[in-house]
C-alpha cells in the first residue's frame, strides 16, 4: 500500500514564553491501513487517564511510503511503517521532528544519513531514531497522566 494512516494524541502542553509557539505532548497510537481504522481504534482510548481528559486531541495523518524532503518518489508499505525521527533536548524543551515514514529499514537509515548533514540536526547525532511499528497494531495501550 502506498499510504497507511498514522494516529497521534497531540495535546499541546505548553507554550514558549520567547517565541509563542505552542508545544504539544504527542503520542504515537499506531498506524493503520485505513482512515477508518485510525477512527475505530480512538474509543479503546477514551475509558484511560490522560485520554479521556483530552477526548478531541487524537489526530489522523495520511502519510506516504518512501517520501521526504530528499526523495519525492513513493513506494509501497508492506507490513511496517519504519519511522525515521530526530529528538533532542535543548535544556528547556523537546524538540521533535518527524523525518519520514520508509518501507524498509534500509530506505530509513539511507535517509537518516542525508539527514545527519543537515546543519540544524548535525550537533545532536545521537538524537535519530528508526522504529519499526507494524500496520495495524496499537503502538501505545496505556494512558498517562496529566499535570
Amino acid at each position: 500500500m502506498r499510504f497507511a494512516y498514522k494516529l497521534e494524541h497531540k495535546r499541546i502542553a505548553e507554550v514558549d514564553n520567547e517565541t509563542g509557539e505552542k508545544i504539544p505532548c504527542t503520542k504515537l497510537l499506531g498506524f493503520f491501513p485505513s482512515e477508518e481504522k485510525c477512527k475505530e481504534i480512538i474509543p479503546l482510548y477514551l475509558n484511560q487517564p490522560g485520554f479521556k481528559d483530552f477526548p478531541d486531541d487524537f489526530v489522523i495523518e495520511k502519510i506516504e511510503a518512501d517520501v521526504d524532503d530528499y526523495n519525492k518518489t513513493a513506494g509501497e508499505f508492506d507490513t511496517s511503517v519504519f519511522y525515521l525521527s530526530h529528538e533532542y533536548y535543548d535544556g528547556e524543551y523537546d524538540h521533535i521532528s518527524n523525518l519520514g515514514y520508509y518501507s524498509t529499514q534500509k530506505l530509513a537509515e539511507q535517509a537518516k544519513k542525508r539527514y545527519e548533514l543537515e546543519p540544524e540536526l548535525i550537533a545532536y547525532p545521537d538524537g535519530f531514531c528508526i522504529d519499526e511499528c507494524k500496520i495495524g497494531k496499537r503502538e501505545w495501550k496505556e494512558g498517562f497522566f496529566t499535570y
